[in-house]
């Protein structure tokens, strides 16, 4: 993708905050429709439907854009099934960004250490913490956006969210997916504790799979 033929993108300096955001959804929703997603532009997202699966990306700003200096785009992925039937209780919805973009880092609980979508490493830490972690950063700063930083923006989402997406589809991705889970993990995909059909999901598609107990449920998630 060449963001060269991109007008707004190329005078930068001339547009305002939300014609760059907006160009920026564009070109993404452009690369995407290639590969089969299908791009909404009035609340930019794109979605991608296989089998019983659905995987929407929303891609989201910020009130507090400055003009010339900084414009937010947040990258939020949300996963559906429809084998789930819809009732009052369940959606079919099965984890956001709060499953996938934490992973375990080392045994000190307060060390965090975060990843950037264009490189940037930070390494800190947070006295509240109770588990370190590595966070993938879904959220950059967009404004000056050049074609390296167009390709980071689908790097990181070609290898942080589609696998997850097709892990779904078999019991040995799910196992995967479910890997040593972090407490954010755990917590995204207990259905008990907020709208995840997740647990339902794995039931119905893999019911070999003990997936309470890959997941370590106990009575601090109950």
């Amino acid at each position: 993708m060449s963001l060269i033929e991109n007008t707004i993108l190329l005078n930068q300096k001339n547009a305002d905050c939300k014609e760059i955001f907006q160009a920026v959804c564009d070109e993404l929703g452009k690369h995407y429709e290639k590969l089969g997603f299908k791009y909404s532009r009035s609340r930019p997202k794109i979605v991608l439907k296989k089998e019983d699966l659905k995987l929407e990306i929303c891609f989201w700003s910020s009130k507090s854009n400055i003009s010339g200096q900084s414009i937010t785009l947040e990258i939020l992925p949300n996963f559906y099934s429809s084998i789930i039937p819809k009732t009052k209780k369940t959606s079919g919805f099965l984890f956001g960004h709060s499953a996938i973009f934490n992973h375990k880092y080392t045994d000190n609980p307060k060390k965090i250490r975060v990843v950037k979508i264009f490189g940037e490493v930070v390494e800190q830490i947070d006295e509240y913490s109770s588990e370190s972690v590595i966070k993938e950063s879904n959220v950059c700063n967009i404004y000056d956006i050049d074609e390296y930083k167009f390709k980071k923006i689908i790097e990181f989402i070609d290898l942080k969210i589609l696998p997850s997406f097709e892990k779904l589809k078999t019991e040995q991705g799910l196992i995967e997916l479910t890997e040593n889970p972090t407490k954010s993990k755990i917590w995204s995909l207990n259905g008990k504790g907020g709208n995840s059909d997740f647990i339902e999901y794995c039931k119905l598609k893999f019911p070999n799979v003990d997936i309470e107990k890959r997941l370590g449920f106990n009575e601090d998630y109950k």
